[in-house]
């Protein structure tokens, strides 16, 4: 008996399932990659790049793209062998922005960062000078902060309304509050737009938002931003809880957990990369459990 010949799809590495699962099909990875490629400092790719990202023969890489190209989800560029996003992507997503959902989609992840921290979840969005609760997961501590949807709270204060300041350039903070209104709600409330600009610097460079008892004294809040698919900031979550839980060395380690978080929920809105540009990486891999909340968690508790 000869030998089966194999079928064109089983000699083709763009037609075997993917390495992560049967059930998941290679080649619309590979493709799906591609579109990754693309950033607002990427704006075109040649079929070289992508097959040395895939690790694709460089004709492999070349067919997929002119597959994408062909759907409309790309386009070639002047240069030969270079490929921009396609008039499809940009149709597509204005359906998704008239279909989102924000609360749904960054909701569950709200839910595990309360669970994995005890502490009270917040999003928030924007409004003027004021960041406006729109979902709140209780922490489950005994003492913990008690907050609702539609609350609203000054921005410059609250470590979820710093984290979308931070978002906007200093002109456009500064043209914000050209009123110089700062009300001090404790001694250690910002006085001024001097000291609001220096918290957003540090608040890019850390990635993270930190109200140390600046809107209401024995309360700490730490924040990160959401980001979207153009990168904006679009909203931001924080967890927050007494002083005396939320001392300095919780507050490092629970950052990271919030900035995690914070861009994980970001990829699921699209964004890449998914902290904004000119601002600290959130960390790649999910931090690991926290010793003093481990050590409270009621028994049964399971993760969401």
């Amino acid at each position: 008996m000869s030998p089966r010949n194999p079928t064109a799809a089983e000699d083709d590495p763009l037609e075997e399932h993917s390495a992560r699962g049967p059930n998941l099909v290679g080649s619309v990875l590979h493709g799906l990659t591609i579109l990754d490629m693309f950033g607002r400092e990427r704006r075109t790719v040649a079929v070289g790049e992508m097959a040395r990202e895939l690790g694709l023969h460089k004709s492999s890489a070349s067919r997929l793209a002119a597959t994408l190209a062909a759907a409309g989800y790309l386009e070639p560029d002047a240069a030969a062998g270079v490929y921009r996003l396609g008039g499809r992507l940009a149709a597509l997503g204005r359906l998704a922005a008239e279909d989102l959902d924000l609360g749904r989609v960054v909701g569950p992840f709200l839910e595990d960062l309360t669970w994995k921290t005890g502490e009270t979840g917040h999003l928030a969005i924007l409004e003027g000078k004021n960041s406006r609760t729109i979902a709140v997961t209780d922490g489950w501590h005994t003492v913990r902060m008690h907050s609702w949807a539609g609350k609203i709270s000054p921005a410059y204060c609250s470590s979820m309304g710093k984290a979308l300041l931070a978002g906007r350039s200093d002109e456009a903070v500064t043209d914000l509050y050209r009123d110089g209104a700062f009300d001090a709600f404790t001694e250690h409330t910002a006085r001024n737009v001097g000291d609001l600009l220096r918290d957003l610097d540090a608040l890019r460079e850390k990635g993270f938002g930190f109200d140390d008892e600046e809107l209401e004294v024995g309360l700490r809040c730490v924040s990160a931003p959401i980001v979207d698919g153009a990168g904006s900031v679009l909203a931001s979550i924080s967890i927050s809880g007494p002083t005396q839980r939320l001392d300095y060395d919780a507050v490092a380690k629970l950052s990271d957990h919030v900035r995690w978080t914070a861009a994980e929920a970001s990829k699921a809105l699209g964004a890449r990369p998914s902290t904004p540009q000119g601002w600290a990486s959130a960390p790649e891999v999910e931090p690991g459990p926290l010793d003093w909340v481990e050590r409270v968690r009621p028994a049964g508790m399971s993760r969401p």
